[in-house]
Parts: structure tokens; sequence; C-alpha cells
């Protein structure tokens, strides 16, 4: 079967609603304490994250939670959907076969982070960049023997600027008369994708094409460089 997670926004009702299901199932709802991407892979039929995930190992990353209409609220990924409980409708996703027709130049990218929907929502902790987060990018890039001279600041405007095209798309497609913006690097170059596949950022499109950040391949087992659609059911 072709990979798919379903993905519910609930508050502590609609969590212990689910919870008391899986009780009387025999099942234990299994919870995600630090690194929110993990409950992304495959071998997790279903798991929880509780808000304080997002202050765990991608605390700065993650900050955008704090600031969404999400603050608060639970996060169950499942396998499979809960059409049987009444818990809201679904964030589906999927694989995808997408690509871009293009991706903005180095000259395309600063101006992103220009964007006043971006400056206006992203969070104080956004930029305040410890060196052991610097250490942990420079180690990736001589593990994968990326060919190009590693330079944190060029990679830190990507990660803004690709968080800025699902605020205020400039680098999208459109099906059926839908906007439909797409990551703007490959996994080497975006951050904390979590953000999008949870519509923490971008809610308001009905669809989207991510592409799993270094974090999400390294700890969900997600296909590096392969966009991943992120759909409202």
């Amino acid at each position: 079967m072709s990979y798919q997670k379903f993905c519910y926004w609930v508050d502590l009702e609609g969590l212990r609603k689910l919870k008391t299901s899986f009780e009387e199932k025999g099942i234990e709802l299994e919870d995600e304490a630090r690194i929110p991407c993990r409950v992304l892979r495959a071998s997790r039929e279903v798991t929880y994250l509780a808000p304080p995930a997002w202050y765990g190992f991608c605390r700065r990353r993650t900050s955008w939670y704090w600031e969404s209409d999400k603050v608060t609220k639970y996060l169950i990924v499942s396998n499979t959907p809960f059409n049987h409980l009444e818990i809201g409708n679904p964030i589906l996703i999927s694989e995808s076969s997408f690509k871009p027709d293009r991706l903005p130049s180095p000259e395309e990218i600063a101006p992103l982070t220009r964007s006043q929907e971006f400056q206006k929502r992203k969070p104080k902790a956004w930029e305040n960049v410890e060196p052991i987060e610097k250490d942990f990018y420079q180690t990736w890039f001589e593990r994968h023997h990326i060919k190009e001279p590693f330079d944190f600041d060029k990679i830190f405007t990507i990660h803004s600027a690709n968080h800025a095209n699902f605020l205020d798309p400039k680098y999208f497609m459109t099906l059926d008369g839908l906007t439909v913006p797409y990551s703007i690097a490959d996994s080497t170059h975006v951050c904390s994708s979590c953000l999008e596949f949870f519509n923490i950022l971008g809610s308001q499109w009905m669809i989207k094409y991510v592409t799993p950040c270094i974090g999400a391949v390294m700890f969900a087992h997600l296909p590096k460089d392969q966009y991943l659609e992120i759909k409202v059911q």
C-alpha cells in the first residue's frame, strides 16, 4: 500500500474521545514527546502529539506552532482514517509524483522573505539560531557530500523563504482554479517541513506539495527530495 497519513487537530476532549475508543479495543495510543515529525513514520500505526512536543528537539524551528491557530491543540496522526468518530476532517498526507516546473533562482529567494505576511507571522524565536544547530547542518552537508560550500546564512534564508512561500505564495501551480503552493528547495535546504505537513503554515490552501526537511528524512524516514501531497479532506 502506498504511503498515507491521516492527521487530526483536536482539543483535549477530542483526544479523550479517541483514547476511550482505542482503550475499548485494547490498543494503547502512543505519545511522541520530543520530535513532531516522528509521528509520520510509516511503522507507527497511530500516534499523538501534545503541545509540549513543539518545544522539544526542534523548539526554535517549530516555534511557529505557538503563534498559530493550532496552539494548545493536540495532533493525532494515523495510518487509517477515523470516520466513525466525530473529530473533524483529516489532513491527508500521501505520496506524489509532483515536480514543479521551476524553482526560484538564488536571486529570487531572498525577496520572498520580505513578504509582509511572513514578517508579521514569524515568531521571535525563529531567528535565534544557536551554534549547535549550525553544526548540525554542517555535519549533514559533509556526510552527504553536498556539492557547494557550506553557508548557513544562505541556508537560513532559504528556510525562511520556503515558509514564506506557503504564507504568501509566489511559486505555485493552479489546479482546478485552486492555488497550490510548493516547497522551493530540496530536502537539504528546507526546514521544519512538519509545519506545512500539519497545516500550521499554509492551512488556507486545500492542496500543497511539500518536500521533507532533513529532520523528516532522518527521524520520520520520509523520502529525500520527493514531494508529498498535503490535502484537506
